[in-house]
């Protein structure tokens, strides 16, 4: 479905957002809180509510799809993402950001096969949350 990213013969690259379009960062949103609701390792991090219409998805929703070159929803509504400063207060150690990341790259395939992601646009957010995920780290 994604077309190649570019970027090999002096073009820009495309972005994943232009590749993909909007409809999968939902269902990646979706089901990554979906995961999250039912992992006990990290659920008492999360707000009660991890539903589809939550604020949680919806922050999720915007934040992926402004990150990967998406309209600027997200920091229209909430300012700067400021990552780690809006998590610092959450103790996230190996344990937690491993337990996390598992949720992501499941939501990953979810949206994958949900939508019909290629494996250059799986890796590309698989990537993101890798390295997202390890600098949300905050305790020993």
């Amino acid at each position: 479905m994604a077309q190649e990213p570019g970027g090999s013969n002096g073009q820009p690259p495309i972005s994943l957002h232009a590749r993909i379009g909007s409809a999968p960062f939902a269902t990646l949103a979706t089901s990554l809180y979906a995961r999250i609701d039912a992992d006990g390792r990290i659920r008492a991090m999360f707000p009660a509510d991890l539903g589809p219409t939550s604020e949680s998805v919806r922050d999720m929703r915007e934040f992926l799809t402004q990150f990967f070159g998406g309209p600027t929803d997200y920091s229209l509504r909430k300012g700067h993402p400021r990552l780690r400063a809006r998590h610092m207060r959450f103790p996230i150690d190996q344990a937690a950001r491993d337990a996390w990341l598992e949720n992501a790259l499941g939501a990953v395939r979810d949206t994958a096969a949900a939508h019909g992601l290629d494996g250059p646009a799986c890796r590309e957010l698989e990537g993101y949350f890798a390295h997202a995920s390890q600098f949300m780290i905050n305790r020993e």
